[in-house]
């Protein structure tokens, strides 16, 4: 299997769930602050466009690829990796570790509806989760070190960001320095659950990786035009 992917001059991990996980370990076992993120279609179109978010994804210690249409539009098809991220096994598997080994989360969001919404779904998945605080940034009047500080009076282990994209690269961007975690994990705006495709989800899931495949192919000829 293929271990990284480049989509455009981006570096994808293509690790499997397990070995993803046993890298992340070793680092917060190490006290190391370790930064995740799970990287959809939508997020790849817009570091196509937007430097800030490319130069935010190069940065991530490791990349979760988190829709089966990236490995499609890359032509990397592998059927434990479509299983896997079909399945959120990854999500799966370190909420089901931070849990038992009873990490502080701190929940991190761009509105406080999504915030208790997510809140209200990880208690009903992993019941013995320990919360440390939450925080939705539409709360913030001021500059965003009032969030910061928030998160580090709270002392969380992990911080489990459900902020959009661009949003949340520049936030990560722009204070990962500032943090006081082992843990930063970014999985965006969509809730981490397997559901059903509809009709039109279906539709709209391959109109994406149509445009991710263009978006291949035109950075890939602009290069070989300049040369």
């Amino acid at each position: 299997m293929i271990k990284t992917i480049d989509i455009t001059g981006i570096k994808l991990d293509n690790y499997t769930m397990r070995e993803s996980i046993m890298h992340l370990e070793k680092s917060m076992s190490q006290n190391l602050f370790h930064t995740v993120e799970e990287i959809t279609m939508d997020t790849l179109l817009l570091a196509g466009n937007d430097e800030r978010v490319k130069e935010a994804i190069e940065k991530l210690d490791d990349t979760i690829i988190a829709e089966n249409g990236i490995l499609t539009a890359a032509g990397k098809n592998s059927m434990q990796r479509q299983h896997e991220i079909e399945n959120k096994a990854f999500f799966q598997e370190l909420m089901r570790r931070l849990e038992r080994n009873r990490k502080k989360v701190f929940l991190l969001g761009e509105k406080e509806k999504e915030v208790e919404e997510i809140y209200a779904f990880l208690t009903e998945d992993f019941p013995r989760m320990q919360f440390a605080g939450m925080a939705a940034m539409e709360d913030c009047t001021d500059e965003q070190d009032a969030i910061i500080n928030e998160i580090n009076a709270a002392t969380p282990d992990a911080v489990i960001s459900i902020l959009p994209s661009p949003i949340q690269e520049y936030f990560l961007l722009d204070h990962r320095d500032k943090i006081s975690a082992l843990l930063w994990y970014g999985i965006g705006n969509k809730k981490p659950v397997h559901k059903k495709t509809g009709f039109w989800d279906a539709l709209k899931q391959k109109l994406r990786v149509i445009m991710l495949k263009k978006h291949i192919t035109d950075y890939y000829e602009q290069k070989e035009d300049s040369k």
